[in-house]
């Protein structure tokens, strides 16, 4: 078994950080994401034990769902 962490540094201010803790439920056995603020940043961190080799693909998707999101927060806010 091996634990993965990734981080992930938004340059979005900390108080967006509610929109995404709706999806950190029904999480696989394992993970774990944290959300945390840095220098007023928001930054998300992942961490995976993984199991069997299928685990770095459900490990993987997870942060593309992160990314998306995180792209989806970003246009929508006026500039």
């Amino acid at each position: 078994m091996k634990k993965l962490v990734s981080s992930i540094e938004t340059p979005l201010d900390c108080r967006l950080a509610r929109a995404l803790e709706p999806d950190d439920v029904g999480l696989p056995e394992g993970m774990e994401i944290v959300h945390e603020c840095v220098g007023g940043r928001w930054r998300i961190r992942v961490s995976y034990v993984l199991r069997r080799p299928d685990d770095i693909l459900t490990l993987k998707n997870t942060l593309d769902d992160i990314v998306r999101a995180l792209q989806v927060i970003e246009k929508s806010i006026p500039q």
